[in-house]
C-alpha cells in the first residue's frame, strides 16, 4: 500500500545533471522531496544528494511503497524512452509532477502536459499547447498557437515561431528557429542552428541554413529495469 501524504514522495529516474537540477527547482518551488534516485547505469549520483540511491531495480522495486510521485529526469534525443518510462510508471498508481522554473512564463491560455520540465527562462506564448514529458531548455521560446507533442525536447535558445506544429518525439537543437505554419513529424531530429522554413519528414534528421535532411533517426527504449518492475514490455514500438 502506496504511503499517504500532503507532501509527494518522489522518484528521480535518472542520477545525472538533470537530476540535480530538479532537486534545485523542487526545493525552490516546494513541489516535494526526492525520497528514491535510481539509475542503472551508475554506480553513484553524480552530485551529492541525501535521499536513497540505488542502480538495482530489484531494490527500487521492494522500496516502491516510499513513493507516490516521479520525474523523469533524462533529457536530449531521449523523449521516446522518457514518455514509455512515464506510462510504465503510471501503470503502478505513480503520479508525473510538472516541474516550472519559477524565472519560465508560461501564458494561462496555453497548456503545459503532466511530467515537463521548464526550464529558466523558458517562454510559452499564448494558446499554445505542451504535451506531456516534454523539457523545454533554458530560454527556449514556444510562440502563439504551437501545439508540441509528447517526449519533445527544446534545447537551449531554440525558437518555435507562431502555429508551429511538432510531433511527438522531435528534439530540437541549441539555437535552432522553426518558421512559422512548419510541421515537424514525428521523431525528427532539428540539428543545432539551423533554419527549418518548410516541413520536416517523420523520423528525418535535418540540419543547415535552411535545414536540408542529412539522415533518418530512429528511437530507442530498451529498459530491463521497467520490465521488471511493473511488467512493462522492455521494447515498445510507436
Amino acid at each position: 500500500m502506496k504511503l499517504t501524504s500532503s507532501v509527494p514522495k518522489i522518484l528521480l529516474w535518472g542520477a545525472g545533471s538533470q537530476a540535480r537540477i530538479v532537486v534545485e527547482m523542487l526545493k525552490e518551488n516546494g513541489l516535494g522531496v526526492p525520497e528514491i534516485i535510481f539509475d542503472e547505469t551508475l554506480s553513484k549520483p553524480e552530485f551529492s544528494h541525501s535521499c536513497f540511491f540505488t542502480n538495482d531495480p530489484k531494490v527500487l522495486k521492494t522500496n516502491l511503497n516510499r513513493i507516490t510521485h516521479f520525474i523523469i529526469c533524462i533529457g536530449n534525443e531521449n523523449g521516446y524512452a522518457r514518455v514509455m518510462l512515464s506510462r510504465g510508471l503510471e501503470s503502478l498508481a505513480l503520479h508525473q509532477i510538472c516541474v516550472v522554473h519559477k524565472s519560465s512564463l508560461i501564458e494561462q491560455s496555453s497548456q503545459v502536459g503532466n511530467g515537463s520540465l521548464i526550464m529558466p527562462g523558458a517562454i510559452v506564448h499564448k494558446f499554445s499547447k505542451i504535451g506531456s514529458q516534454v523539457v523545454l531548455n533554458t530560454g527556449s521560446i514556444v510562440e502563439h498557437e504551437c501545439v508540441i507533442g509528447n517526449g519533445v525536447h527544446l534545447m537551449s535558445g531554440s525558437v518555435i515561431s507562431g502555429k508551429v506544429r511538432i510531433d511527438d518525439y522531435v528534439t530540437i537543437g541549441t539555437n535552432a528557429t522553426v518558421m512559422p505554419y512548419v510541421h515537424i513529424g514525428e521523431g525528427a531530429y532539428v540539428g543545432a542552428g539551423a533554419l527549418v522554413n518548410k516541413n520536416v519528414a517523420p523520423y528525418a534528421v535535418v540540419k543547415g541554413v535552411p535545414a536540408r535532411m542529412s539522415r533518418v533517426n530512429k528511437l530507442h527504449f530498451l529498459d530491463k529495469s521497467l520490465n521488471y518492475i511493473c511488467n512493462f514490455p522492455d521494447k515498445i514500438q510507436s
